[in-house]
């Protein structure tokens, strides 16, 4: 197993797709989150590196752009049972003033470079890999060349992991869903080339692709109650569909977090999503590819319960939010 970080508790949280988009890059990010009927997130179990069993390199085919335009952390994705997908981010440790980055290996190809509060998100095809981040290893490199431990990886899961404190060390932290959430938010995705041969782009479960979502304030439905960064990726859902003429469809769908009664809250989210629907058209989308509905408080993103009334608070942020889902000729985006 991955060594598991002491303030971490099971939980039992699932997979259900958040993804932003600017300019011409796709979003590629990913967090464990509540819903119903899903895989529920687990620890990867990992074992010192077997030379006989060292996943071959083979020659890197075209570079996956692994790219989060927004510039804040939103939830994301469930994949399909072909892929395994992993969160790997480098958190803000106290008193950690030092400027580098950790270079993350893929059966000991690079991956992605994070620096301190930055994440990257991608996807593997199940079973044995080398999966390890070292920090400042630059230029020699040793991370990559000597690897020490291998994962396992189940398909249609997603794993969350952090840096290792020691930067002498690179076998990452699992995490679990609540402690991951809790650092995530406001942190950026490293704007990464991938090298890494075994890396696949993710492709999620859902019938339709998420083209982002937009957070709101404590009971909020107004623009000006919508969080920061919001404002932003609206702005780019509007250039992408603009420029995407094979869109045919774009379900802007408003929820709620818990907190309230039930009529109050589908109320409430139909509220949100009319007010997405609203900047879209004023930033020149055509009314007629937007259809708006609300599910209240019955799809969470992540179950908050049982926690302090603050950290519940915070907690629930991921649940007030407006999904847009988009639709192409014929077939998901």
């Amino acid at each position: 197993m991955f060594r598991k970080n002491k303030m971490s508790q099971v939980s039992k949280p699932s997979t259900w797709l958040r993804a932003s988009v600017m300019g011409l890059l796709p979003a590629l990010l990913a967090f464990n989150v509540m819903a119903k009927g899903v895989v529920s997130h687990d620890e990867m179990e990992i074992s010192p590196v077997d030379t006989s069993e060292t996943p071959a390199i083979v020659m890197p085919g075209p570079a996956v752009t692994m790219t989060h335009t927004g510039t804040q952390y939103v939830p994301v994705g469930r994949i399909g049972d072909s892929l395994s997908q992993v969160v790997f981010y480098n958190p803000k440790r106290a008193g950690d003033n030092a400027v580098g980055v950790a270079n993350i290996y893929v059966d000991r190809e690079f991956q992605g470079a994070l620096r301190s509060g930055e994440f990257s998100v991608f996807c593997v095809e199940p079973g044995k890999h080398i999966i390890e981040a070292y920090q400042n290893d630059a230029p020699n490199y040793a991370g990559k060349e000597i690897p020490r431990t291998m994962a396992r990886l189940d398909g249609g899961k997603t794993y969350f992991v952090e840096t290792n404190a020691d930067q002498n060390v690179g076998t990452p932290v699992s995490v679990n869903r609540t402690q991951a959430e809790n650092q995530l938010f406001g942190y950026k995705n490293s704007a990464t080339i991938n090298r890494a041969s075994a890396v696949r782009a993710c492709e999620y479960v859902g019938g339709m692709s998420q083209l982002g979502n937009v957070l709101f304030s404590f009971a909020g439905r107004k623009v000006s109650d919508i969080e920061t960064g919001g404002k932003d990726i609206v702005e780019n859902m509007a250039d992408y569909i603009k420029g995407q003429p094979q869109i045919q469809r774009v379900d802007i769908v408003g929820h709620a977090d818990p907190v309230g009664s039930p009529a109050f809250n589908q109320k409430l989210s139909v509220q949100r999503a009319e007010t997405v629907k609203k900047m879209l058209v004023s930033k020149g989308v055509p009314a007629s590819l937007l259809f708006t509905s609300g599910e209240g408080d019955n799809n969470p993103t992540v179950d908050c319960s049982g926690l302090p009334n603050k950290e519940r608070n915070f907690c629930n942020r991921a649940n007030r939010r407006v999904d847009a889902l988009i639709q192409t000729n014929g077939s998901a985006e």
